[in-house]
């Protein structure tokens, strides 16, 4: 003991040098996610809220092809990631409905035009209710994404 030196003692409860990220929930769905995410995987709310005109410019987007087109050239939306997401989704959405309006028109002047135009009618009702419910997602922040439709749109850049 006499020649033996003294050694500091190492803080065994030290913290990491590399936090874990915290796990936080969604306020919408209680959904559990990691703390950097912008939108709920499971409800498409939004972790930070959306500004208002932001959330008015989207849900206008949803009206036919050309105020989403507008909106994607306008340089003040080109950087806003929930605006260009339901304009893209618009504009995909209009040429989707567009095409099979089209191909219904065709086909009915061929055959079965009866059943065509029965189909028609309720196509064009589905699309009226799809529109009203993007729209007010859209207005209330939500990032609400339509199977195929919504992952083409947010991989647009």
């Amino acid at each position: 003991m006499a020649g033996e030196s003294i050694k500091p003692v190492e803080n065994t409860a030290s913290i990491p040098s590399s936090l874990p990220e915290e796990d936080i929930h969604c306020p919408h769905c209680e959904t559990p996610m990691s703390a950097k995410t912008a939108f709920c995987p499971a409800c498409g709310w939004s972790m930070t809220p959306v500004p208002p005109l932001e959330r008015a410019v989207a849900a206008a987007g949803y009206l036919p092809l050309l105020p989403a087109a507008v909106v994607l050239l306008l340089p003040t939306y080109r950087r806003h990631l929930f605006v260009r997401f339901h304009a893209w989704q618009s504009i995909f959405l209009w040429i989707v409905f567009l095409a099979l309006t089209g191909g219904a028109l065709f086909l009915s002047n061929i055959a079965a035009a009866m059943a065509l135009l029965v189909f028609g009618i309720l196509a064009t009702l589905a699309m009226l209710f799809l529109w009203f419910v993007l729209s007010l997602k859209a207005w209330q922040g939500e990032r609400f994404g339509v199977p195929l439709l919504g992952d083409l749109a947010a991989r647009m850049k």
